[in-house]
């Protein structure tokens, strides 16, 4: 039977990690050691608190995110059958982005070529100049980048979710197969020491990775198969507990006790991977595999953790969540680009890091939110991503 309950904390979590996008993003300008697998420009002024608030957020954010993208689209597939989802998500996810891919993504695209540029090559201007574009390509292949892909920047998660639709039928079956052993996989999925096998699973799954961070492959259109493997696992995951809610609670009961173990494992998965890249392109088999483990368990604590919080705190009917959940499509698919010329406008001045970040992150989130709510919610544009239009008050009322 299909399961009609509103699960607003989830919903709150779904929105939340495609919001911390706006975070991330502005945190990434100004890094001030940042890993030598990201091709990104940034700001001469930088701090190290934002290397940790990248990190961290980087930890935790698409993981959570895919894990409770798998767990309603078992909802969606329990309340309309297969080939309704697969129209649905044609209708919310496909169409989207081929929209975005002509009109966000170009424009992301040329703030990106401008930006970098500039802190390159001191070059400030709208219109790229194709010859330093072509050097610049050259000085990124010289550094052991992938170059002469077109980049999906920060559209690549709805690509990966196209993918990992296709995999439904192959998650039912496997829902099937846990059904038939009902107790049994209610008792795994409940265990709380089940983190630390999917932690496990998780490192295997980074092993392709320098440091263990999924930092490089996964922004192009082309399928980066390491970073299908890991990402795809999360979802799955997500489609099997929908019917095995023991996982739900047991992340609800010891949601400080998982808070407590991510808090010891964070900064050694972090001290890990900088060894790591200190370490070169050759680094020893044990410092890898310290560091796969140290991240892949790490983030399996943080979902277990914001899971819990979301369900133990925030699963009730408040206006926020339902502003939180229906805006946040809009503002990650839009948030990219103005990030970019908020850095970039803001490049020549020499001001603390953190001033900038709080500006691009203000600048940001209110056109963000301010175009949802006068130009999106109630237009064809909510139908396009919510399935209808809106008129929600302001999330604080």
């Amino acid at each position: 039977m299909a399961d009609e309950r509103r699960y607003y904390g989830l919903d709150a979590l779904r929105g939340d990690m495609m919001m911390l996008g706006i975070v991330l993003h502005s945190a990434q300008m100004y890094l001030a050691a940042p890993p030598p697998t990201i091709p990104f420009p940034f700001d001469r002024n930088s701090s190290l608190v934002f290397d940790l608030l990248f990190h961290f957020i980087h930890q935790f954010r698409m993981p959570t995110f895919f894990v409770l993208a798998g767990f309603f689209a078992a909802l969606l597939v329990e309340k309309r059958g297969l080939w309704e989802t697969w129209k649905n998500r044609a209708a919310r996810v496909a169409a989207p982005l081929a929209l975005a891919c002509l009109t966000i993504l170009p424009v992301t695209l040329l703030l990106f070529f401008d930006m970098a540029l500039d802190v390159l090559y001191g070059v400030r201007g709208w219109l790229p100049d194709p010859k330093l574009l072509a050097r610049m390509d050259r000085d990124i292949a010289a550094k052991g980048h992938v170059t002469g892909l077109l980049p999906a920047f920060h559209l690549w998660f709805l690509v990966y979710l196209l993918y990992f639709y296709l995999l439904l039928p192959v998650c039912g079956w496997l829902a099937q197969g846990l059904r038939r052993h009902g107790p049994a996989a209610a008792k795994l999925l409940g265990a709380p020491a089940l983190m630390i096998a999917l932690g496990l699973y998780a490192a295997l799954t980074l092993w392709p990775y320098r440091g263990g961070q999924v930092l490089e492959g996964f922004i192009f259109f082309r399928p980066h198969q390491p970073s299908l493997a890991y990402y795809g696992s999360f979802f799955v995951f997500g489609y099997l507990v929908r019917a095995f809610p023991a996982f739900f609670e047991v992340a609800t009961r010891h949601v400080w006790r998982y808070a407590l173990v991510a808090a010891v494992l964070f900064p050694l998965a972090v001290y890990a991977s900088h060894l790591e890249y200190a370490a070169g392109k050759a680094p020893p088999a044990a410092l890898h595999l310290a560091a796969v483990l140290a991240n892949g368990l790490c983030t399996w604590a943080l979902i277990y953790f914001f899971i819990g919080c979301a369900l133990r705190y925030f699963d009730t009917p408040a206006n926020w969540i339902l502003y939180a959940s229906q805006a946040s499509y809009w503002v990650f698919l839009v948030h990219m680009p103005i990030v970019m010329i908020a850095a970039w406008w803001l490049l020549p001045y020499d001001l603390p890091a953190l001033l900038k970040f709080t500006i691009v992150v203000a600048v940001t989130a209110t056109l963000c939110f301010a175009s949802y709510h006068f130009l999106v919610q109630r237009t064809w544009m909510s139908v396009l991503l919510n399935g209808k239009r809106f008129n929600l008050p302001w999330a604080w009322r």
